[in-house]
């Protein structure tokens, strides 16, 4: 798991957090948390906040309570705007804080005499373990660490401001869920293989019902159904076309590569099933090798090109375009000159529609039509 703590992470000031309850009600007169909002935040503004910020944001969403909250990634990496430490609280006031491996801040909460400052001495973080202190009456209390998960959403609506607005959960469920989530976006940022990373992918925050297996006790385990803190690309952006397109392009015209002989394919044929649709008499379909070879594996020594999109950055930049998402692409047009297979990839692009992946198609077919015969 990636561990980052508070000191670690990089964020634009926070002017807002993100809650999953309702504020604070008054029941026989004692002050209690309000109920679980399901499906919905609470926008908790905190103190000293530009008004301007405030009715930008209702002018919006016309909510303080919206079911969902566009936001994007502010950086290459997502764990740059990610803590998740372990704390205790006396009251509203943190008084103990610990990573996976060791306390980072811990005072006595009834006196505040520092007994660990900025991790020194070293005090081992056990999961589980709890902290004794007298009160002032002379009384034992003991008290938990709780994980406590951070996260800086960035509006894009605010660009201007350079604010955040922040998740802030103890839930464990939230704590899973999250991690996965966010860990899914980074490796799909770098499959992307861009050189601003996560930084600029659109989300949606949002909350949604699952079921979570709570262990109750040793050997009994319930399951409850409990809103979740959920995020994910936004499925109309620019950006998730994009990484859907290279998918499918990498899909269709990358290879597989076997250690067997593709013609003894022992599941066909014997196993003694009837209606087989394959004829041991016919041989498989053939893939001109230099095809193969092309599109496999680059030449020894030559590194890949990073493309920060799938389209071109100009009309005058087809062949780099498809140089770089296809390196041995080069292998194939060695032999044409470099105008010539500017205007074969500019015209493939324009007989597809600039759909990228008919385009590469097309272009094949032009190249091999130009190659001098063997």
């Amino acid at each position: 798991m990636t561990n980052i703590n508070r000191r670690q992470s990089a964020a634009f000031p926070t002017v807002a957090m993100l809650r999953k309850g309702a504020s604070k009600i008054i029941r026989d007169g004692k002050e209690m948390i309000g109920p679980d909002l399901n499906d919905r935040f609470r926008v908790d503004w905190l103190p000293g906040v530009d008004p301007a910020i405030k009715q930008m944001f209702l002018d919006i969403y016309k909510t303080d309570q919206p079911h969902s909250v566009r936001a994007m990634i502010a950086f290459p990496s997502i764990w740059q705007a990610w803590s998740n430490t372990n704390e205790a609280y006396w009251g509203t006031t943190r008084f103990a804080v610990a990573d996976n491996e060791h306390y980072l801040y811990l005072a006595n909460p009834f006196s505040w005499e520092p007994i660990i400052q900025h991790g020194e001495p070293f005090k081992p973080f056990i999961p589980g373990e709890v902290l004794n202190f007298e009160n002032k009456n002379g009384e034992p209390q003991a008290f938990k660490l709780r994980p406590t998960t951070r996260f800086d959403l960035f509006l894009p609506e605010l660009v201007g401001y350079f604010v955040t607005f922040q998740i802030k959960t103890r839930s464990s469920g939230d704590l899973i869920s999250l991690r996965r989530n966010l860990a899914a976006i980074q490796a799909a940022a770098d499959a992307l293989g861009q050189r601003t990373g996560a930084a600029g992918i659109p989300i949606i925050v949002s909350r949604r019902e699952d079921t979570v297996m709570w262990h109750k006790a040793p050997g009994q385990t319930m399951p409850v159904k409990k809103w979740l803190i959920d995020i994910r690309p936004d499925p109309g952006s620019k950006w998730a076309k994009t990484f859907a397109d290279r998918l499918a392009a990498l899909a269709l015209f990358a290879p597989i590569a076997v250690d067997e002989d593709p013609s003894n394919d022992y599941d066909l044929g014997d196993d003694e099933e009837s209606g087989s649709m394959f004829d041991k008499r016919t041989s498989p379909v053939s893939v001109p090798t230099r095809e193969i070879a092309t599109l496999a594996s680059a030449p020894a020594g030559q590194p890949e090109k990073t493309i920060d999109s799938l389209r071109p950055k100009t009309t005058n930049d087809y062949s780099a375009f498809w140089v770089g998402a296809y390196p041995k692409l080069a292998e194939l047009y060695k032999d044409i000159p470099s105008k010539s297979f500017k205007e074969m990839a500019k015209a493939a692009m324009e007989e597809a529609g600039n759909d990228a992946i008919k385009a590469y198609d097309l272009l094949l077919k032009k190249i091999a039509a130009a190659q001098p015969p063997a």
